[in-house]
């Protein structure tokens, strides 16, 4: 039955047009988020984010990470929960939940990338997961990522803020890089199809990266 309903929800949303500029309105709710994550983006496994770990479906060690974080939207909305942040601007719960913000992640990098900021952080600077045999390199609430994760991130980072009008998170010059560093491959592309599928909103730094160039710092 959660099969079928998964199914009569994708056709809903691909008959409706993609949104411009106006965010998700089909999912409301991070379980639901969650659950669609798990069942229509990563039903086989896949691959994390930030170390390139493989994992086979739901794994204990793995998470839907968020790329623009719960802390920094509530922030950028100045409001504290997510009740308080629901009541100050109606788009709240569509914002939280919205899929082409998160990608799977090693739960013990999520808790080290939780408080920080994107950057690129100097070698003789930084510490590793090394232990993880990750690439991932953090400073003083600083991280940066390895350079096939760069383009995926500052593609969400954009989106968010294109969609939504929250303000970019970490040096704008620095995230352009990325996105020209590291263009979109075809496990992005194919993410982006689902994701606009269940959603009815697509990247659209991923269908045309050079996009970023035009963004202009706050």
């Amino acid at each position: 039955m959660r099969a079928v309903a998964f199914a009569f929800a994708c056709l809903a949303v691909v008959a409706s047009p993609p949104s411009l500029a106006a965010g998700q309105d089909q999912i409301a709710d991070t379980k639901a988020s969650e659950q669609l994550f798990w069942s229509q983006l990563y039903p086989a496994g896949g691959t994390t984010l930030y170390c390139a770990r493989r994992f086979a479906g739901p794994d204990q060690q793995v998470t839907a990470s968020a790329v623009y974080s719960a802390r920094q939207m509530k922030n950028a909305l100045r409001c504290v929960t997510d009740r308080q942040c629901s009541i100050m601007n109606p788009r709240y719960p569509f914002i939280v939940a919205d899929l082409h913000n998160y990608y799977p992640a090693l739960k013990s990098v999520e808790r080290a990338r939780r408080n920080a900021q994107f950057a690129d952080v100097a070698d003789s600077q930084s510490g590793t997961f090394s232990d993880l045999d990750c690439e991932l390199k953090t400073g003083f609430q600083r991280l940066e990522p390895k350079d096939a994760a760069k383009g995926n991130i500052a593609r969400a980072i954009f989106y968010m803020h294109q969609e939504y009008g929250l303000p970019l998170i970490g040096d704008l010059p620095m995230l352009q890089q990325w996105n020209r560093m590291d263009p979109p491959d075809a496990e992005e592309h194919a993410r982006n199809e689902k994701i606009g599928a269940l959603q009815g909103t697509r990247n659209r730094f991923i269908d045309d990266p050079a996009l970023a160039d035009q963004l202009a710092a706050d």
